[in-house]
């Protein structure tokens, strides 16, 4: 049984299409294809079922999962262990950042790589998740909401804090205030949307419209006067048309924190990222979360 196979296993049973299981393990969909003919010839039957949402494993393939997954925590382990015992600056770090575009945080990832040369940084993007455990990332920079925290095998520092409103575009409210046009409400698409302290648009009144994956979308969406929409406020602020809906103040939601595995603490490149990532918590912008504003008004 070959440990590559057993990753494309573990890759449909998380991902349930052929397609996000090649993404996730960079290979194209016929390798992923190929590896789990392979590895059903191996165990002589069928490890998966074709269903209309996606791949589904058969009783012999639950069976097979928890092997698999035992190996991969024990080799996903291992790489921890000896990473974290890395004392030289040289080598890759994987860094996952969000998808929401943060200037400061970009320029200082720059510096980082200005400065220390020898090592490189394979880098993502994405609002979803990340299993700093598996070794998805080394780093993740993510926000985080009020009533959760990072697991506790995860070190991290709050860099800022983040707040939400609901913005609208100038115009668009005007015309809406003449009664040309109504103000209707985009919604997050797949995922939920947590608003922490922000009301529902439903109890505002606003109907759902339209559907939009992503924070940075929708934000391009709400400038081009496609409707209302919760948006994170430094995002916001970024666009001189947008405003906050008249009588809805923004609410603190939570935090950007900056994460990595304990494992890994005693990395030196692991340090030396995490330490000039931390200096932004004593640049981070104030002014972006416009929740502290409000409350000095009503103060």
């Amino acid at each position: 049984m070959n440990w590559d196979d057993l990753k494309v296993l573990l890759a449909l049973s998380r991902a349930g299409s052929t397609r996000k299981a090649a993404a996730t393990l960079g290979v194209s969909n016929t390798t992923v294809m190929r590896r789990l003919e392979s590895l059903e010839e191996g165990v002589g039957g069928k490890l998966f079922d074709r269903t209309p949402d996606g791949f589904k494993a058969t009783p012999l393939g639950d069976q097979l999962l928890p092997v698999a997954r035992e190996v991969e925590e024990t080799l996903v382990e291992a790489e921890r262990r000896v990473s974290g015992k890395d004392s030289d600056l040289r080598g890759r770090i994987k860094l996952s950042l969000p998808a929401v575009p943060v200037t400061h945080v970009a320029e200082a990832v720059a510096e980082f790589a200005f400065k220390y040369p020898r090592i490189e940084l394979d880098i993502t993007v994405s609002d979803d998740p990340v299993d700093l455990a598996r070794r998805e990332a080394d780093i993740a920079v993510r926000g985080i909401p009020n009533h959760k925290r990072p697991p506790k095998d995860i070190v991290g520092i709050k860099l800022g804090r983040i707040s939400l409103g609901y913005y609208v575009h100038k115009d668009l409210l005007s015309e809406a205030s003449r009664g040309h046009r109504e103000l209707t409400c985009i919604q997050a698409s797949g995922r939920a949307l947590t608003l922490g302290d922000l009301p529902t648009a439903e109890s505002l009144g606003l109907k759902s419209r339209h559907l939009i994956d992503g924070i940075s979308p929708r934000t391009v969406a709400v400038n081009n006067k496609l409707g209302v929409a919760a948006l994170p406020c430094f995002l916001a602020k970024q666009y001189p048309e947008l405003i906050l809906l008249p009588g809805v103040p923004s609410a603190h939601w939570g935090h950007t924190w900056l994460l990595h595995h304990k494992d890994l603490r005693q990395s030196a490149r692991i340090r030396a990222l995490f330490k000039h990532l931390a200096i932004l918590e004593e640049k981070w912008p104030n002014a972006w979360d416009t929740s502290q504003v409000e409350q000095a008004k009503v103060a």
